[in-house]
């Protein structure tokens, strides 16, 4: 279903601003120091500059937990767990979640705080910063059967950051089996790396080959592309170019994430 985003949520054009969170407990980057309560206080205001600026849905992703592990520990998935209830308990948007590389946790967490959709690797295998990574989309997906949350949307992966994909078909390719093999409920299309623009003509090629499945957009997406990139996709996912001097990890500019969805609503009315 193409307007599966509009049907759910209400908006054609559904733009989800990131909530990067600082590095959760036992990674090598947490601040010990300012402890959960940090975490917590940081990813609380940037959800809300988000909101206050229109986004029309949140993605929560511990993209500070570097070097980034395909199965979480117990420590990892309920510091998440805490952060986004607390920030969820504030916020009236909905939200998803992207836990690096475990789609198992990803789910686990959008379950328990009440998330309408996660992102994940479903199909493929990949080489390269992240090692050597298969996804097991058979068990993300009847673990999605088995606790009752159907409702959650998986939004596939099929591009690789940071990596390259053993599989040599093409990207339209791979998307076809995400969809029909992964039972996907959108497909996901990026750059090489976060913050990375994607091809656009790489787009409009997976749209035309899973025309009844969602387009979704997930790095590279700015104030200065997205009157482009709502030709061929249905929803975006927005970071890097939200944040104080474009860098991924800093914190957001809340005067850039107002700007971008200026821009945003003004393509919505042409």
């Amino acid at each position: 279903m193409k307007n599966l985003f509009e049907k759910d949520h209400g908006h054609k054009n559904f733009m989800i601003g990131m909530v990067h969170t600082l590095a959760l407990p036992g990674a090598p980057k947490y601040d010990k120091a300012g402890g959960m309560k940090k975490v917590i206080n940081q990813a609380r205001e940037e959800a809300k500059y988000l909101e206050d600026a229109g986004f029309h849905g949140l993605l929560y992703c511990n993209e500070s937990d570097m070097p980034y592990q395909t199965r979480m520990q117990p420590e990892t998935v309920a510091a998440m767990t805490e952060v986004v209830s607390e920030v969820q308990a504030q916020s009236n948007l909905p939200h998803g979640i992207n836990m690096l590389l475990d789609p198992i946790a990803s789910l686990a967490i959008a379950h328990a705080t009440g998330g309408s959709f996660v992102r994940a690797f479903l199909t493929g295998t990949y080489v390269g910063d992240l090692g050597f990574y298969t996804p097991d989309g058979a068990a993300i997906l009847r673990m999605r059967e088995n606790i009752g949350a159907t409702d959650i949307r998986i939004i596939c992966n099929v591009t690789a950051g940071f990596s390259i994909d053993l599989d040599n078909r093409s990207v339209e390719q791979k998307a076809k089996g995400a969809v029909f093999i992964g039972l996907a409920d959108a497909v996901c299309v990026s750059g090489p790396a976060a913050g990375m623009e994607a091809d656009f003509n790489l787009i409009k090629k997976v749209a035309q080959n899973v025309p009844e499945t969602p387009i979704v957009v997930g790095t590279g997406v700015s104030a200065d592309n997205i009157e482009t990139l709502c030709r061929d996709a249905q929803a975006f996912i927005v970071g890097t170019s939200l944040k104080v001097d474009g860098k991924t990890l800093n914190p957001v500019d809340p005067q850039k994430a107002k700007e971008f969805m200026a821009r945003a609503n003004a393509v919505k009315k042409n």
